[in-house]
């Protein structure tokens, strides 16, 4: 579409005078006249009453000017918005998260990310490890947020943020405790227990689509454990909070202590002499060049997140003061 030819049309329209249309278009009237005349030809239909004096729009310019005022009025706002995101003052990012990590985390950023980049749009898709990995692959989403550093292709591209200890929930009412009086949980303590007696305790698994999943492999592995399975859950949540009552154990991170209630109480332990840790962070596609908010969305991850850590989260202990000599 022509738009200085729409200006002539408007010009003429207002000023209701070739030639004051041209002056102010700072073009001549025989050339603006030619662009009027054009203009009806194509649409085939007078747009002005020339034998009227001064000349006034047709019932079909009249038409077809109003029409034209909202085409460029929306042309305005989107031409406005083109410029804002060309500056960087307004975007939408699509951010994937686990729903177990949502509550938790994002109060953490989306103040602060707010508060510098208040014309960026959030859209936010949960999911689990794998399937944000798959929506990464497929460009739907923008960044992977609170990511366990464990499942990586080569596409995927990790930005680690804090260290993340983690705790082995156990039931107390579980076969290989029975008989012993258990310590009480403290703040800031988990107990130790040797690798082995996991293999004495029922595991309640996170399915293969979740990174405490891979979490847990990692660590049996790397301890040569096989315990049993008892049952495989798609949320792990569920999983933590179902192990007290069901007589087996499952791996979680230390914070769920202080943000979940379980009943019965578990007793928090850990197979390491210091805590398990795993590196927790954010993913996006390698290679995709990110948007000015998808980069200042990790920046402001990369700040506010290892500094809420600092501030808040408890470093635990490992206490050794369960007993189990001859029950392994």
């Amino acid at each position: 579409m022509d738009f200085n030819k729409i200006h002539y049309l408007l010009a003429v329209a207002e000023l209701q005078s070739f030639s004051k249309a041209a002056e102010k278009c700072f073009t001549s009237q025989p050339a603006l006249t030619r662009c009027i005349k054009s203009m009806e030809q194509e649409l085939g239909v007078k747009l002005f009453d020339r034998s009227s004096s001064p000349i006034r729009l047709t019932y079909a310019g009249e038409r077809y000017v109003a029409g034209m005022r909202k085409i460029l009025a929306m042309k305005g706002k989107l031409d406005q918005e083109m410029e804002e995101i060309a500056n960087a003052r307004r975007d939408r990012l699509v951010v994937g998260m686990p729903s177990t990590r949502c509550h938790t985390w994002l109060p953490r950023i989306l103040p602060a990310y707010h508060e510098e980049n208040p014309g960026v749009e959030i859209q936010l898709i949960e999911g689990n490890g794998i399937a944000m990995g798959q929506q990464l692959q497929q460009e739907n989403i923008d960044i992977y947020f609170m990511s366990p550093w464990l499942v990586l292709t080569a596409d995927l591209e990790f930005v680690p943020l804090f260290e993340e200890e983690m705790t082995v929930v156990v039931s107390r009412q579980c076969a290989l405790f029975k008989g012993l009086e258990l310590p009480p949980n403290r703040p800031g303590v988990l107990q130790y227990i040797p690798p082995k007696a996991l293999e004495k305790i029922p595991f309640i698994s996170p399915t293969s689509s979740n990174g405490t999943y891979y979490t847990a492999q990692n660590l049996f592995e790397s301890h040569q454990l096989h315990p049993s399975t008892a049952m495989e859950l798609i949320n792990p949540t569920t999983a933590y909070l179902l192990a007290p009552e069901g007589g087996g154990f499952a791996l979680a991170p230390v914070s769920v202590i202080r943000e979940e209630h379980f009943s019965p109480e578990p007793i928090f332990c850990s197979i390491e002499p210091t805590p398990t840790v795993r590196s927790v962070g954010l993913m996006y596609k390698r290679g995709r060049e990110l948007s000015h908010a998808a980069k200042r969305f990790i920046e402001t991850a990369q700040r506010e997140i290892p500094a809420y850590v600092r501030a808040n989260a408890v470093s635990y202990q490992v206490a050794r003061e369960i007993d189990l000599t001859g029950r392994l």
